[in-house]
């Protein structure tokens, strides 16, 4: 079984097209997405308040609304509603915008519910696209994408998922031809300047828009360049590691020093 969820809500042509790549490959596909649209959630789970699912019939499948966050979907659907049964993928997307660069990684809604399906055993593969609409695309805009995706979801099946990753996150550029290909590839760290707007209300009171302008010249050899300039299809895998050996000997040294600090303060102390 393979579930798809989202962060723009269950009537996303994104998810839709999503669904139509995957559901002619040998496995049964649910969908469970948020009821509307949850656009950098990131990893947020809901405490305070019940949530509720709805059974809704889109253009093909039914499918499962939730009322929560792409998390809140994963886990409901792990422990809930396919609790007895083998959950192979969690597949994310398609998001309606690019999920580029650990500026957005750690935000998107997407990719978090992939993340949230990693740390619940389950593998995940977030999907995301760039998007010259101003309103919403038709689901004919990611008839390339799908194609990827498919291809993508078809390896995965077939030869398992790659050794010591947790999550792939997959990015498409907003026009796909017969020169695109894929590439594995790093994220860059950032790829917004960001700022903020302050205007005021008709009272007077002050309020603030956060905002980001587009970098230029972009590093080779990252996600970022590759989707933007290249216009490929950037790969990421992703591992859900709490440490690297140079980190941990690096905050030793630091937590050493902290101690070597106290001891010598607390030494100079005693003799006054």
């Amino acid at each position: 079984m393979m579930v798809i969820t989202n962060d723009d809500g269950v009537r996303s042509p994104g998810l839709l097209a999503l669904y139509r790549a995957a559901s002619d490959l040998g496995e049964d596909v649910k969908v469970v997405a948020p009821s509307g649209p949850q656009s950098a959630a990131g990893m947020s789970i809901t405490f305070f308040k019940p949530l509720r699912i709805e059974r809704v019939k889109l253009d093909g499948p039914t499918a499962y609304a939730v009322n929560g966050s792409p998390t809140d979907c994963v886990f409901l659907a792990k422990y809930k509603l396919f609790k007895r049964k083998n959950i192979k993928l969690v597949l994310s997307g398609i998001n309606l915008g690019e999920n580029l660069t650990l500026q957005s990684f750690y935000t998107s809604g997407t990719v978090s519910a992939a993340m949230a399906a990693a740390l619940n055993g389950i593998n995940g593969i977030a999907f995301s696209m760039v998007i010259d609409y101003k309103d919403e695309p038709p689901i004919e805009a990611f008839s390339g994408a799908s194609k990827y995706a498919r291809m993508i979801i078809k390896a995965v099946l077939e030869k398992g998922f790659p050794k010591n990753v947790d999550v792939l996150s997959v990015n498409f550029p907003s026009k796909i031809d017969e020169n695109t290909r894929i590439k594995v590839v790093p994220m860059a760290r950032t790829m917004f300047d960001e700022y903020v707007l302050e205007r005021h209300d008709p009272r007077g009171q002050k309020y603030y828009w956060l905002g980001g302008r587009l970098k230029h010249g972009f590093e080779e050899g990252t996600d970022v360049h590759t989707v933007l300039v290249e216009n490929n299809v950037s790969v990421t895998p992703v591992v859900l590691s709490n440490h690297s050996e140079e980190a941990m000997r690096s905050t030793h040294e630091l937590m050493n020093y902290i101690s070597h600090v106290e001891t010598v303060e607390s030494s100079a102390s005693k003799k006054r």
